[in-house]
């Protein structure tokens, strides 16, 4: 027997309905299969079901169902054990999923990008995304002009040459949301097409010279200030699309440059305000709808952060290159936004397999998620997402033990959970410390971030040496119930019981290693 692979069906799953669960397994010989599931919820047994199944040899893909209590909405460990009967071999895997009322409270995004007519793997690319959790889509440059969101015809081409499909693009909606996905079509708050904007040069922005800002020769730069022609007419297109196709909401862009304009007239444009009040007119005139802008460089992160967006998206460049950065944009974030969730889309190349896992480490301890897996479970490796890279085996793998781990632990490291400061920690050299706190307790995220003095994710990492017998000190004054630490780094991502030691208001935690990513939790006693 061979276990192949299990994982939900869905990104994630709405309260009161039920989770299934996919179990891929082959057999050389006819046997009788026992599979027996446990659910957990942080280190409790939440729900148990055993099965049995007589099956022939070859391959086979056999559902388990478990039902969530009646309005739980929280993130699940799911443990899956095989055997063969009577005495035969055994097999065991484990996965996540969490349930949630609405996707945005805690967003998992990746992205579409192959819009070509007659695709014909959607089912497939949207299920091998569900099993990292994934439950929003950001649909990139699936629009058929930047001033015309909606295409007039079934099929069309795009301003890059490349031949779409309307029909596509709806299986590829319809397809996202039987897994539990939202869809987010892509728009530029101030791009349109060099005809468009030719005909419309008074509504453009330009330099302090007069001179017209474009975007690499097939884009004009349009003025995005509420109340003026241009935002009419791009908030008359998003109420088209949202009418015409079943979108869940609207992802809006900006280029991050220019970033100080003039309108035709020669009188500044203050682009961070334009932006504010642009997501107020969507959010206004849709408020069903999700809406996230993208915060180029991490600007102007005080006007998004502040406006009603359903989440922050941040895209990250090397003006900010250290690991740490990660972590310091994302709490920023979190902070000036009341804690709202951060989605951060940072290009790393698939040849860095240490890179990708170190930013994920540090950007969801801080209560973060990376978009980083879209087509066929592609890596998001530059700006231009229809250039993804293949991610090999283990990489992938690893990526996706981070993702079950992300999920597992919902209530402890995703926005619910509020960034702690804590200064008095003692921690190893290299190892960067966030705490969370939560109604659950209190996770102490520990990243080891090696040798080097400040590791810059613009460069190529290896992966940290091993740390072992790590000792954790930190000031914790409430009763101490118990102390657990679980770690993605490995198949098992339970949470075990570890030593410690309270004693004079200080936490002492000892740790038998640290590879990438070790989360410490801390229960405390009841107190009435």
């Amino acid at each position: 027997m061979r276990l192949i692979d299990f994982y939900p069906m869905k990104g994630c799953y709405a309260p009161g309905s039920p989770v299934d669960l996919q179990v891929e397994m082959s057999l050389s010989q006819s046997r009788r299969v026992q599979a027996t599931l446990e659910i957990f919820h942080f280190s409790q047994s939440a729900g148990r079901l055993s099965t049995v199944w007589d099956l022939p040899a070859g391959e086979h893909s056999l559902p388990l169902r478990w039902t969530p209590p009646s309005g739980a909405q929280q993130g699940y460990g799911a443990h899956l054990n095989l055997t063969c009967l009577p005495e035969g071999p055994s097999a065991a895997a484990q996965t996540a999923f969490d349930v949630l009322a609405n996707w945005t409270r805690f967003p998992r995004y990746g992205f579409l990008c192959d819009f070509f007519p007659n695709r014909f793997n959607i089912a497939e690319t949207l299920g091998s995304l569900a099993r990292h959790h994934i439950n929003g889509l950001q649909f990139y440059d699936w629009q058929y002009r930047h001033d015309q969101l909606t295409a007039p015809s079934e099929e069309f081409i795009d301003p890059l040459g490349r031949a779409l499909s309307l029909v596509t693009i709806r299986d590829l909606i319809q397809s996202a949301h039987a897994h539990g996905m939202a869809a987010m079509p892509y728009l530029a708050v101030y791009g349109a097409s060099i005809q468009f904007w030719r005909q419309h040069p008074d509504w453009g922005l330009y330099d302090a010279d007069g001179k017209p800002h474009t975007f690499e020769d097939f884009l004009g730069i349009m003025n995005p200030a509420a109340g003026g022609p241009w935002v009419q007419h791009l908030l008359d297109q998003c109420a088209q699309t949202l009418q015409a196709l079943p979108w869940d909401g609207l992802h809006v862009d900006q280029y991050g440059e220019p970033k100080q304009v003039w309108n035709a007239a020669g009188v500044p444009v203050d682009l961070a305000l334009a932006f504010h009040q642009f997501i107020h007119s969507l959010k206004t005139a849709h408020p069903g709808a999700a809406v996230t802008f993208n915060a180029v460089g991490n600007w102007p992160i005080e006007a998004l952060a502040s406006a009603p967006e359903d989440f922050v998206y941040i895209e990250i460049w090397p003006p900010t290159p250290r690991f740490r950065d990660l972590k310091d944009i994302t709490l920023n974030a979190r902070r000036l936004s009341e804690n709202r969730p951060v989605i951060i889309a940072l290009y790393l190349p698939a040849s860095q397999p240490a890179n990708l896992l170190l930013a994920d480490a540090l950007i969801i301890s801080a209560g973060g998620a990376r978009i980083e897996l879209g087509e066929e479970q592609r890596l998001l490796a530059d700006p231009y997402f229809p250039k993804h890279q293949p991610l090999d085996t283990p990489t992938l793998a690893a990526l996706r033990r981070y993702h079950d781990f992300q999920v597992r632990y919902a209530e402890w490291l995703g926005p619910s959970a509020a960034h702690l400061e804590q200064e008095d920690i003692s921690a190893p050299a290299g190892v960067e410390i966030t705490c969370r706190e939560s109604e659950s307790g209190l996770a102490v995220c520990l990243v080891n971030l090696g040798s080097a003095p400040d590791p810059f994710w613009t460069e190529a990492q290896p992966f940290p040496p091993v740390q072992t017998a790590i000792e954790v000190s930190l000031p914790v004054r409430r009763p101490v119930a118990r102390v657990l630490a679980a770690s993605p780094d490995g198949p098992d991502l339970s949470a075990r019981l570890v030593a410690f030691q309270h004693k004079d208001g200080r936490l002492r935690v000892s740790l038998p290693e640290l590879r990438v990513w070790t989360t410490i939790f801390i229960e405390f006693e009841e107190t009435n």
